[in-house]
């Protein structure tokens, strides 16, 4: 088990940043004025936005047992996290690229400021939840080529 520890250690501490990272971080962007207590979203949109926090909270506990018990399928288990923490960004992807279909938007009037980069003198200013969610989803790659390797 010593070695496949050793093998394994950044992928899963990598995964583990991930998994982490999109049970805490909607908790405080989402359990708010912004989303959960907007007052100008419906009483049912304010529902989901709590369950899906709520979900994503228990698929990540999920995901750090898998990578943190001392399992007989321990590498299965492995990649089996890393999977659903691709399932949570190809879920953001598949809802950002619907939403013409339902009128959405990623962000509402009263929400997050976007990011602001000013790359040789050009302000950009970028999304909080494209730029968070392309994060993690390279960071998550990057555990699995170390994985691979």
């Amino acid at each position: 088990m010593e070695t496949v520890f050793d093998q394994t250690l950044a992928s899963r501490l990598l995964f583990t940043l991930v998994a982490v990272t999109i049970s805490v971080g909607p908790m405080f962007a989402d359990f708010n004025k912004t989303h959960a207590t907007n007052p100008l979203w419906t009483p049912h949109a304010r529902f989901h936005v709590v369950w899906q926090v709520l979900s994503q909270a228990g698929i990540s506990l999920v995901i750090l047992y898998l990578l943190w018990n001392d399992a007989a399928d321990y590498v299965v288990h492995i990649w089996v996290a890393a999977t659903l923490n691709y399932v949570w960004g190809a879920s953001f992807y598949a809802t950002l690229a619907t939403m013409p279909i339902y009128g959405g938007a990623l962000k509402d009037v009263n929400g997050i400021k976007p990011f602001r980069f000013n790359i040789f003198g050009t302000i950009y200013l970028v999304d909080t939840n494209l730029f968070g969610g392309t994060i993690l989803m390279i960071v998550n790659t990057v555990g699995v080529v170390l994985l691979i390797q």
